[in-house]
């Protein structure tokens, strides 16, 4: 029943990467379980602002709410171990902390927190910043709309909420969650109801039906045009728009991410110190500029699950992994599922199954039920 006073909030998702973006609603479903359904489709990145008038163009009136999904690769990550203090301390102190390692100002960011876990003498601590300039000018455009940043969060914690809302998700075992995009691929392993170990890869993803052309290039040719990477994508770009909680002090507080051996092994008072990552990931923003067809491709995805894996079971240590979920990848699918069930011997699934997928772009649709679930 709508009671005359009860109000009535439009929900929106907004999910982006570097060559495309998509508005969806919220949309009742006969189940009970969360759908979305696309309203704009722009072929650029939510940095433009062009992006948002272009997703509006074509909507009347679109007032209310909007959660923002984004790749992993678009949020500056840092993991810190601080001596033991009382939760609700760790906010005061945290700027201090952040401050040592941080090259640029604090201010410059918005930054939220979260304690991946509790040893006897020190908190383990991870910290998500996003360019501060970057979510004003978001949140201004969106303003304009008449539209109110409820949330943001990265990609593989919308895709978690979306297998959570299917039921995918075992609770007495490790699930490895995979989101191939078209520059970058964002893991994650979800185990005890949380996420918590999460890696970002850059890596070009190839025009699926090039692999003829790639091949008959000089691979001079091949690297300067189609596969190169610049050099400065092996970090998050700091450019990138964001939306932070506005409403809420802890938007970020499930989010677990790998750590930095560094700035881990400088931290006081730590305990079962994170630098053994440095076994496993050297470069923890792994560059593939040597990619140059799908095999090559499929083969460097391959590499680092295994890294991701043998890093997890070795350091983490916790349930045994069964079970990888891949989004992204349905044009590679075949040849992908086939290479990770050969070399990791683990089942491999498609975040959305195709028969139930109602956008052309499932991934982007997995990302923006899970960001309105």
């Amino acid at each position: 029943m709508q009671w005359p006073f009860t109000k009535n909030t439009n929900r929106y998702a907004l999910v982006g990467n570097r060559k495309r973006s998509l508005l969806a609603a919220k949309t009742p479903s006969p189940t009970g379980v969360t759908a979305a359904t696309p309203l704009g489709w722009a072929d650029s990145s939510l940095k433009e602002a062009k992006s948002i008038h272009q997703l509006m163009a074509n909507i009347s009136n679109p007032k209310g709410e909007v959660a923002i999904s984004l790749p992993l690769e678009q949020f500056e990550i840092l993991s810190l171990s601080i001596n033991k203090v009382p939760r609700e301390v760790v906010a005061k102190i945290l700027p201090f902390h952040v401050s040592k390692v941080l090259d640029e100002p604090l201010s410059d960011f918005i930054h939220d927190w979260q304690i991946v876990k509790e040893h006897k003498d020190s908190l383990q601590i991870n910290v998500f910043l996003y360019p501060a300039k970057a979510f004003s000018d978001l949140r201004t455009i969106l303003g304009h709309y008449k539209l109110t940043p409820s949330s943001l969060e990265p990609d593989v914690f919308s895709a978690c909420a979306y297998l959570e809302s299917r039921t995918k998700l075992p609770s007495d075992e490790a699930t490895m969650i995979v989101l191939l995009w078209p520059h970058s691929i964002s893991i994650a392993i979800y185990d005890k109801e949380s996420l918590i170990l999460n890696r970002n890869v850059q890596a070009k993803k190839p025009e699926v039906g090039r692999e003829e052309d790639l091949e008959e290039m000089p691979s001079d040719e091949i690297s300067e045009q189609e596969l190169t990477i610049p050099e400065m994508e092996t970090e998050p770009e700091k450019e990138s728009p964001s939306l932070y909680e506005s409403n809420h002090d802890d938007l970020l507080a499930n989010f677990l991410i790998e750590t930095k051996a560094d700035e881990v092994a400088s931290a006081p008072g730590k305990e079962e110190p994170s630098l053994d990552s440095q076994i496993f990931f050297k470069e923890p923003q792994a560059s593939m500029s040597d990619v140059q067809s799908s095999p090559s491709y499929i083969n460097q995805i391959s590499l680092e699950l295994m890294r991701t894996r043998d890093y997890f079971n070795s350091v983490v240590k916790g349930n045994q992994i069964r079970t990888v979920f891949v989004g992204g990848g349905e044009g590679l699918w075949p040849a992908l599922s086939a290479e990770l069930e050969s070399s990791l011997g683990l089942n491999i699934e498609s975040l959305v199954d195709p028969e139930r997928a109602s956008m052309d772009d499932a991934l982007f649709e997995a990302v923006s039920i899970g960001a309105l679930s």
